[in-house]
């Protein structure tokens, strides 16, 4: 999903490269059982959603922790800018395809305002990984709120927020309904119940402020990588002994990103690769690339298994991906990386302006 705020250069590569496995992740949760990759503890790979609000958390921490709000008008052209051309060119995608199928164009008004999350038809109707967007521009417009609450009394109130957002997550799990999707349900797979996702990725930045310990560094990426190894077994545990898919099911989420958030925490605290080195560049577009991938995959699945079938697993899922990774790249060059450079320039233009204006107001006081 995108992202997009001034990341520390300490921190780029490491977000970056993130971002990346977790498009791959989502990507195998799709792809792999019609593909007939091998799962085993890939089944738990949608947590990659997951991974992205921890992410976007992270990111957006220094504007949520500046202790006032962001210039409002250069902030919401820059998340318009960033998340809304590409999201725009795949809906339209995904309704051509829906419509050559034979399927009538329904929804596509709350499609085009990103409210699709109102029922489990709507926001899957088109394309599925749709049901995070619109918890990730939520949030989006919630960040001017927080900062401007918790103003220069964050180190006071910041606890509360994080304290209220997880007795909240947990408080919807009772009443939610997947079979009725009653308000409950919505409520949390929306902002009000993914809140706390996205907290802790603040609480991921704060933490990188301070020097830690190389041996803490290493446990921490030991910890969430074998945490999550054990989160996977039980959801494949829950989901035998539930006789398939069940939405509750799905809750471990949270407690992934916990791990998630360990193991970013221990990424940012590690010196970056060389910049231009292969490593780097591997991070660096894969970040870049996440986005159109989240966005894309599901369109390139029908090719991909006809491509299997064609040629075998290996070699027709080669043949998908490379399909998939050049038109995630002709997306990003022709409608991310174009809108996100008018966005940022508009932005910091009317920012520059917003302050030449008030220090004019001043010095005629």
């Amino acid at each position: 999903m995108a992202v997009n705020a001034d990341i520390p250069r300490s921190s780029f590569w490491a977000v970056e490269a993130w971002r990346g496995l977790a498009a791959l992740m989502v990507l195998w949760a799709h792809w792999g059982p019609p593909l007939h990759w091998p799962m085993g503890p890939m089944t738990f790979a949608f947590t990659g959603v997951d991974l992205f609000f921890v992410l976007s958390g992270f990111v957006f921490a220094p504007v949520v922790m500046a202790g006032h709000p962001p210039a409002l008008k250069a902030y919401v052209i820059r998340r318009i800018a960033r998340i809304y051309p590409a999201y725009l060119i795949a809906l339209a995608l995904y309704a051509w395809l829906a419509w050559h199928a034979g399927k009538p164009l329904l929804y596509l008004p709350e499609h085009l305002l990103m409210a699709q999350m109102q029922s489990r038809e709507m926001v899957f109707y088109y394309n599925p990984v749709f049901w995070s967007l619109p918890s990730e521009v939520a949030f989006y417009a919630a960040i001017p709120f927080l900062a401007w609450w918790l103003g220069k009394n964050g180190s006071v109130r910041w606890p509360w927020v994080f304290i209220l957002a997880l007795i909240l997550r947990l408080i919807l799990i009772y009443p939610a309904d997947g079979s009725t999707q009653n308000l409950a349900y919505i409520f949390l797979h929306h902002l009000p119940g993914l809140l706390i996702e996205f907290l802790l990725g603040i609480v991921v930045w704060q933490c990188s402020q301070r020097p830690a310990p190389t041996r803490y560094i290493w446990l921490s990426w030991l910890t969430s990588l074998l945490g999550w190894l054990v989160l996977a077994a039980i959801f494949i545990k829950m989901e035998r002994l539930s006789g398939g898919s069940y939405w509750k099911n799905g809750q471990l989420g949270l407690i992934a990103a916990v791990f998630f958030a360990l193991a970013l925490w221990g990424s940012v605290a590690l010196p970056s690769p060389s910049p231009g080195s292969k490593l780097w560049l591997y991070g660096v577009w894969s970040g870049k690339l996440s986005y159109a991938v989240y966005l894309l995959h599901i369109a390139w699945l029908k090719p991909a298994q006809a491509l299997v079938n064609a040629w075998g697993m290996l070699a027709g899922s080669a043949l998908a991906l490379t399909g998939l990774g050049l038109s995630c790249w002709l997306m990003h060059m022709l409608v991310e990386e174009p809108a996100r450079t008018m966005g940022r320039r508009l932005g910091n233009r009317m920012q520059a302006r917003r302050q030449w204006t008030q220090s004019t107001s001043d010095n005629n006081l």
